[in-house]
């Protein structure tokens, strides 16, 4: 035991054995995270990737502890994902000195593929990033931030899989000993700009790493670029990235519109990675004549919306031309006028008979304009003709009936059925006699039309009764 900690102190890691079953073949690389070596598993004769963590973890204040209760979580979450490099154990050499066995990942790195500075295939680049997503929203779920994403940490693998690595330091980047000042400058093009200012590491950090790595497959750039560091961060918190369909039409709008919200500096603006993978999955699955159909159904439908439009502005403007014949019931009231020739028949009756006669016709000369009392109580009888359109309409359906009274006018019983109407009272008619003042007394309430000089006009017989000195009579 006392070899393999010397041994990592001095820095030489090759045929050192730790806890006589893992035996390292070579050394991959080194970071604020440890050293990573290529090992195998001499009890299944299996390559196994093998990282030594920082010693400092341990020294730190409850380090050993939650390193014993991450690596639970990080051993099953690893297995629940494809796209999630697999975590096979945690374990202490000498001293305490941690380390973990993972699965070893063969393929090319993401980093060495975009070094090319070319955009990949619109369809490979959506497959690569379902992957890395999944494989991130796998994390999520399970309540760990993964910290890290970034193409030197995803292997595309020879069957065109994409992995994602370093899965074994999720749940500990939050540890001093991995986050000094220095590591979180390692790579500032994917570093979300909370993170500059010492914020917390949260889930959105991913997302807007993941939409920097997505962007940089899609056009073969980094949406923020600079001279220095200084440069990148500052770009990061005050400008907007150009959006991809600007550099690359063949972008489709929902990725390039998704993409853009997950790299807001603002985290909270960010949206889930759930969403964002629903959204490149529709994208990815949906063929691509679907796509032309969906544009052609909405150009259809501006044009058909459009049409309509028109066809209810023609029918409003058509109406409102034809309105004007409304008005044309106004001049109905004059079509009553003619049936002021129907009161000749009930002034037949007063011409044969002198003196007793004369006064049945004014009953039925009443209903003719009585009904024209109503609207205008107090104004003169005289007027009353000339009142609007609503008094001839309501005589002219009065005026149908005295006919009938005049054809029984012989038995003088029906002379009543009129006088039921609003301003025929009976007793004039039966006042023919001699006595007239109490005719001429209730005779003011009828209104009566004009003298007319025809000796034939039924309102002669009228002013007869009203006016004895016209007549010669003496009362």
């Amino acid at each position: 035991m006392a070899s393999e900690a010397g041994a990592i102190a001095n820095g030489s890691l090759i045929g050192l054995r730790l806890k006589g079953r893992y035996r390292i073949v070579s050394e991959i690389g080194s970071g604020v995270g440890g050293r990573v070596c290529q090992a195998e598993d001499e009890t299944i004769g299996h390559p196994i990737a093998l990282r030594l963590l920082p010693k400092g973890l341990v020294e730190a204040p409850n380090g050993t502890q939650t390193i014993q209760r991450m690596s639970r979580s990080v051993i099953a979450v690893s297995a629940a994902h494809p796209a999630l490099a697999s975590v096979l154990a945690f374990g202490e050499i000498e001293q305490g000195w941690p380390f973990t066995v993972m699965e070893f990942v063969e393929g090319r790195r993401l980093s060495d593929v975009l070094a090319e500075d070319r955009p990949l295939d619109v369809a490979v680049a959506m497959r690569w990033a379902l992957d890395l997503g999944g494989a991130v929203e796998t994390l999520h779920n399970m309540g760990l931030v993964h910290g890290a994403v970034r193409p030197r940490n995803v292997v595309v693998l020879e069957n065109g899989q994409a992995k994602l690595l370093d899965v074994e330091l999720a749940g500990l980047r939050d540890l001093p000993a991995l986050f000094s000042a220095p590591g979180r400058e390692a790579a500032a093009e994917y570093l979300a700009p909370e993170l500059v200012h010492r914020g917390p590491l949260t889930e959105k950090a991913d997302v807007y790493a993941f939409a920097v790595v997505l962007y940089q497959m899609l056009t073969g750039v980094l949406p923020f670029q600079g001279a220095t560091r200084e440069a990148v961060r500052d770009r990061q918190m005050t400008r907007t990235p150009l959006a991809m369909r600007s550099r690359r039409r063949s972008v489709p709008a929902a990725v390039d519109a998704i993409v853009a919200k997950a790299l807001d500096s603002q985290p909270d603006a960010r949206p889930l990675m759930q969403d964002i993978l629903n959204r490149l999955w529709s994208e990815a699955n949906e063929p691509a004549s679907s796509r032309r159909r969906r544009v052609a159904i909405l150009g259809g439908g501006s044009v058909l919306a459009a049409s309509v439009v028109g066809l209810v502005a023609w029918g409003f403007v058509t109406s409102r031309a034809s309105a004007p014949q409304a008005p044309e019931p106004a001049t109905r009231p004059a079509v009553v006028e003619p049936a002021a020739p129907t009161a000749p028949p009930v002034s037949a009756a007063p011409a044969p008979m002198p003196h007793a006669a004369p006064p049945r016709p004014a009953p039925m000369a009443a209903p003719v304009a009585a009904p024209a009392e109503p609207p205008p109580v107090p104004p003169p009888a005289r007027t009353v003709p000339a009142e609007p359109p609503p008094a001839p309409t309501a005589t002219g359906v009065e005026r149908r009936e005295p006919p009938r009274a005049e054809r029984a006018l012989p038995p003088a019983q029906r002379a009543p059925s009129p006088a039921q109407r609003p301003s025929s009272p009976a007793a004039p008619a039966r006042t023919a006699s001699p006595p007239s003042p109490p005719a001429s007394a209730a005779t003011p309430e009828r209104p009566a039309p004009p003298r007319s000089p025809d000796p034939y006009d039924p309102n002669a017989v009228i002013d007869w009764l009203l006016n004895p000195s016209s007549t010669g009579r003496r009362e």
